[in-house]
């Protein structure tokens, strides 16, 4: 039950790229019945479309995405609705806020900082407080994290196993869930792709919103459909990826390509 009584409902759109993402956020939000889901995008357009559109009262918008980032979006907005920006990486947070965003939370959601957002969108709605970017600054200083990763851990019932990021050759969306892949194994991970990429040495990849790859071990790579990619990897099944057409350009750059 919600422990935040609101007489009106507050129509909200969610706009993430990852399933996972956008699932998680959803049945976090689903303690909250003022709250009522009217879209799920996964791009930066198709966000401006459907807020110019519909209006809705709030957006819990990505910020790394598809064609327009989250910045962008904002840019191209006709109305002005409320805005929590989502993104797996601190520093994007002061930017946030000078763009006027509401408040912005870091992936993977946790249900207490969202019940915190929740407080700030009800004592907020329609109040223009320049002070909150103070709060926030104080906010990020209390939580500096090293960015880059070097274990990922995986949950074994009670156990938990610290799985070296060298030792992984690809990651996997799959449906609700994220997978890593090591030579022979496969295994699930709690973190989305998104988290994953702003935190992962710069060997790691993404080159389809539902893969990032170790460019260490791919074993090879054939040009395919459309300027996109075709990656052998050097696993034990010699696992085959294509990659994604609006990942092509970051793919050529990061890999030396013609």
């Amino acid at each position: 039950m919600s422990v935040l009584p609101f007489p009106q409902e507050i129509s909200t759109l969610l706009v993430d790229d990852e399933d996972i993402a956008i699932h998680r956020l959803k049945r976090a939000l689903a303690v909250y019945p003022e709250f009522k889901i009217v879209g799920e995008v996964k791009d930066g357009k198709s966000a401006v479309e459907f807020i110019n559109h519909y209006r809705p009262d709030l957006v819990f918008l990505d910020i790394q995405m598809p064609g327009f980032n989250g910045f962008e979006v904002l840019n191209h907005l006709e109305y002005m609705p409320l805005i929590v920006f989502v993104t797996a990486y601190e520093h994007y947070a002061v930017q946030a806020f000078e763009k006027n965003s509401l408040d912005y939370l870091l992936k993977p959601v946790e249900e207490e900082r969202l019940r915190l957002t929740i407080n700030r969108i009800m004592e907020r709605r329609g109040i223009n407080d320049g002070g909150i970017l103070l709060k926030i600054q104080r906010l990020i200083e209390g939580h500096k994290t090293d960015d880059r990763i070097s274990t990922i851990p995986v949950k074994l019932g009670n156990r938990i196993n610290l799985v070296a990021v060298g030792d992984i050759y690809f990651f996997e969306a799959k449906d609700k869930y994220v997978c890593l892949h090591t030579k022979d194994e496969e295994k699930l991970v709690d973190y989305s792709l998104s988290y994953l990429q702003e935190r992962l040495p710069p060997e790691f990849i993404r080159v389809h919103r539902s893969f990032i790859v170790n460019k260490l071990k791919i074993k090879e790579l054939h040009k395919y459909f459309k300027g996109t990619y075709l990656l052998v990897m050097e696993d034990s099944k010699n696992s085959k990826i294509k990659s994604a057409y609006s990942y092509s350009e970051s793919i050529r750059a990061r890999l030396l390509l013609p």
